[in-house]
């Protein structure tokens, strides 16, 4: 026997009760068999259906290709058809209690910048904060400057012109620093010869 309510069978409305929850109007909650996950299943000519869907097509007609329902009343074993809604699957997401849901809904990560269009990388179908990447790496490259041992600048085996640092011709300072004898010579015999030619 079909039940005058949307047309489903009265075996259908068997298994559901009328849980008030505080909505405007309340809900219809499914008490045969319902998956771990807490839909309902309602067989129809020897198919296992979910029960919502079951409801909201007998309303509404078929689910346009490519939705999904949502339960606005939150209740996953409702199968009160004015409380469904055919959304896309992200927006079915978006809606939801999940963590998924809560990061898309977060409009600035977890340092304060904003995820503007500009800020915003997209990975995986996560979203990541530029502003963040740039500090992590600036830190990063910090950190491997600061643990890498410096390495001694090898010393120079020549002066600039091209003379040896040899024993003979070096000259050491008390600071460590070198010099080459044969142009510090030559830098005298310069500075004789300008002092003759200015006096």
């Amino acid at each position: 026997m079909t039940n005058p309510i949307m047309g489903l069978p009265e075996r259908f409305w068997a298994k559901a009760v009328i849980d008030n929850a505080g909505h405007d109007t309340p809900c219809l909650t499914w008490t045969a068999f319902k998956q771990k996950n807490g839909y309902g299943k309602f067989n129809v000519a020897g198919k296992a259906l979910y029960a919502h869907r079951v409801a909201y097509e007998a309303l509404n007609g078929p689910i346009p290709e490519g939705l999904h329902i949502d339960h606005l009343c939150r209740n996953r074993a409702c199968v009160n058809a004015t409380h469904l809604e055919a959304v896309t699957n992200q927006e079915n997401i978006l809606r939801g209690e999940t963590i998924m849901a809560a990061n898309a809904a977060k409009t600035h990560c977890q340092h304060g910048h904003e995820y503007t269009p500009e800020n915003t990388r997209l990975h995986k179908g996560s979203r990541h904060c530029r502003t963040c990447a740039r500090a992590e790496r600036r830190a990063r490259t910090e950190r491997e400057r600061a643990t890498k041992p410096v390495e001694p600048a090898a010393k120079k085996t020549h002066c600039p012109q091209g003379h040896p640092y040899d024993e003979v011709n070096t000259y050491a300072y008390e600071d460590g620093r070198r010099s080459c004898r044969i142009c510090r010579q030559a830098d005298s015999r310069r500075s004789r010869e300008r002092r003759k030619t200015s006096g």
